[in-house]
């Protein structure tokens, strides 16, 4: 009994004694820094953090460790997020990782991905530029390379994906420092599109910058700046705004760095106020003006009652952990729900992850009024959109039609390749587009009000801008699709001709025929005209022409001459094959301003826009080109009778409305 007694003592003697020694433990040995980040970091709030170099050095302003070097988003969020997770989001890769669609190879061979990113841009219309292929054999077939689509379209790209690996999957800078490959800075470099004449090892590459969107007082304006000297690895450090630089790599002038120590803690961390959702401004600054030129969109609280009751992008627009669809209900997971528009074709598996009207005004969620069309029959609510009904009106001019073909003379048009771009709007009149903004900003865009053009899309009917193309392409022989020149080279045939006209004097016959004081392709000879001077340039810069001849497209017709044309096939929603299809979905009017909500023969009538809009299936005033005023019919979808009573309006049948 005593022996037991004796056993007992001496384990709870032992016992004390670990738990002391581990107490003791704890309080002289702490853990590592970058432990305790780990750990604290699962409660979802930031602790300070020390920012890292690419080699995942500490940077340490306040002892003057390693501030001659920029920090590294990768790295320094990377310690406590899945940063490989994050970047597979579309709106990192921009199409990358996808391969394009038959129906946009088919019909334009510069398309490689369905994104910006080898594929048509964020423009409407095609490309002032186009993406070259990895493996080329003529210089003279390269445009746009992977470095310089980083300063075209980086400004408007979070980083990661094609800003930092190459079509091999490989880090631009470290293939270019590796001398097996046996690249150099600014060399041909095998004529690679991904590294001719690129400057990677310079410039470093542009890593996922987190802080785009979670930092508000993030300042994309100096970011901006930074890419377009190509110093791509420093443009976070400075929209970040904590510190600034000095060179550029462009200029071949030393690229220097300065951390504003006043932002850091004593002993070198950083505590900065980081949002968990983004807010609606660090979406705007890239999405802003392209919705403007593409939709016309305004994200103006006065014109859109979502924005107006407070609601934030992401609230619709869900990532990660909020979203509500499971394809993309994944921790750290940055597919943000997208909903399904015919001008995007970039991650076509995840359409429709967005929230919907009904999700909201049906279940009241975040205080959504409840929808009530207890008049309506149903059909309505099978066949028609609830933006077709509530976006009766638009309030901003869009791009409604895209002339690729001659020279805009516009004023304040801020680069080269943009004053091949002549823009029309919904009136069809002349629209400086690019020097409205470059004038007035975003912010102070006029006022234009027109009645959207309804189409059927999938089954049902929305409200969409169909935008109408025309332009000089080339045709190859027993090839699909077409071939656009490089604009660049266009631009620099338009520039000759205006300074000598006994360059290229075929484009002496391509005048104003509308009295806009702005050229159009219109006649049979301006056709013939565009095509021979387009022939010849090609033929004088030894771009290789054989088995190839240059074509003249507007919409859905391709011209070889001005009496040699074919049609292509477009959807029924389409102005043109080759431009884009903008659904609206933005700036929502209130209930009792949509469309019907005063009477039935707001749709049910023959003066209604809704089936006998005029609408122009040509464009300008002559035999090639007609102004065509046509019964906006919607792909067939009409009434055959009008209905002049709530009677008669509820027993129509389907085949009564839709043939």
């Amino acid at each position: 009994m005593r022996t037991k007694f004796i056993t007992l003592i001496l384990l709870i003697i032992i016992s004390a004694f670990s738990v002391i020694t581990l107490v003791l433990t704890r309080n002289d040995a702490p853990k590592k820094f970058s432990d305790i980040q780990k750990e604290v970091s699962t409660t979802g709030a930031c602790p300070p953090y020390y920012l890292l170099t690419e080699d995942g050095d500490t940077i340490n302003p306040a002892a003057g460790k390693n501030v001659d070097k920029p920090y590294s988003p990768k790295q320094t969020c990377g310690k406590c997020h899945n940063y490989e997770t994050i970047t597979m989001g579309y709106h990192f890769q921009q199409g990358k990782d996808e391969q394009a669609d038959i129906s946009l190879t088919n019909k334009a061979k510069w398309v490689s991905h369905p994104g910006n990113y080898g594929g048509n841009w964020c423009s409407p219309a095609p490309l002032y530029s186009y993406l070259s292929t990895k493996e080329n054999t003529n210089e003279k077939l390269i445009d746009l390379t992977s470095y310089t689509f980083v300063n075209k379209c980086g400004v408007c790209h979070p980083g990661g994906g094609s800003l930092e690996y190459d079509r091999n999957g490989l880090r631009y800078d470290e293939v270019m420092s590796d001398t097996k490959f046996g690249f150099t800075d600014g060399a041909k470099n095998k004529l690679d599109g991904d590294y001719y004449k690129a400057k990677w090892k310079a410039s470093g590459v542009i890593e996922a910058d987190c802080f785009i969107c979670h930092l508000p007082q993030y300042n994309n304006k100096k970011r901006i700046n930074q890419i377009q000297k190509y110093n791509y690895k420093y443009a976070a450090l400075a929209g970040s705004g904590l510190g600034t630089v000095k060179g550029s790599v462009a200029e071949n002038k030393t690229v220097e760095v300065s951390y504003n120590v006043d932002m850091f803690n004593a002993d070198g961390t950083l505590e900065l106020m980081i949002t968990g959702e983004p807010q609606n401004k660090a979406c705007l600054s890239c999405h802003a003006k392209p919705g403007y030129k593409k939709r016309g969109a305004d994200f103006n609280s006065k014109k859109d009652v979502h924005l107006n009751a407070g609601l934030k992008c992401v609230d619709c627009h869900q990532a990660g952990t909020m979203a509500g669809d499971e394809r993309i209900n994944k921790k750290e997971m940055h597919q943000f729900a997208k909903g399904d528009d015919p001008g995007g074709m970039v991650r076509n598996d995840l359409n429709n992850t967005m929230r919907t009207c009904t999700d909201c005004h049906y279940n009241g969620l975040f205080g959504a009024p409840l929808a009530k069309h207890n008049w309506l029959p149903d059909l309505h609510l099978d066949k028609i959109a609830c933006q077709t009904c509530h976006i009766p009106e638009r309030h901003v001019k869009s791009a409604h039609y895209v002339a690729s073909d001659v020279f805009n003379p516009g004023t304040k048009i801020p680069t080269k390749g943009k004053h091949l771009w002549t823009f029309y709007g919904p009136n069809m009149k002349y629209w400086n587009h690019y020097g409205d903004l470059e004038m007035m900003g975003y912010d102070n865009k006029p006022t234009f009000a027109f009645k959207p053009e309804l189409a059927k899309y999938k089954g049902k009917i929305y409200p969409v801008n169909r935008v109408h193309t025309s332009w000089a392409g080339i045709l190859t022989e027993g090839e699909k699709g077409l071939m656009q020149p490089k604009m660049g080279d266009v631009y620099k045939m338009w520039m000759a001709f205006k300074k000598d006209h006994t360059q290229y004097p075929e484009l002496a016959k391509i005048t104003d025929d509308n009295n806009d004081k702005v050229i159009e392709i219109n006649r049979p000879e301006e056709i013939d005209a565009l095509i021979a001077a387009t022939t010849n340039m090609l033929n004088k810069i030894d771009y290789p022409m054989k088995g190839k001849q240059v074509v003249w497209v507007m919409n859905n017709r391709i011209y070889k001459s001005a009496t040699d044309f074919y049609e292509i096939t477009m959807e029924n929603w389409e102005a043109s094959p080759y431009g884009n299809v903008h659904k609206y979905s933005h700036d929502i009017m209130p209930a009792k301003g949509a469309i019907g909500s005063k009477s039935c023969t707001e749709c049910h009538s023959t003066k209604s826009d809704v089936f006998y809009a005029k609408f122009k299936t040509e464009l300008f005033q002559y035999k090639i080109g007609a102004v065509a005023s046509c019964l906006h019919r919607i792909d067939n979808c009409f009434c055959t009778r009008i209905f002049k009573t709530r009677t008669q309006l509820i027993h129509f049948t389907r085949t009564d409305v839709v043939r």
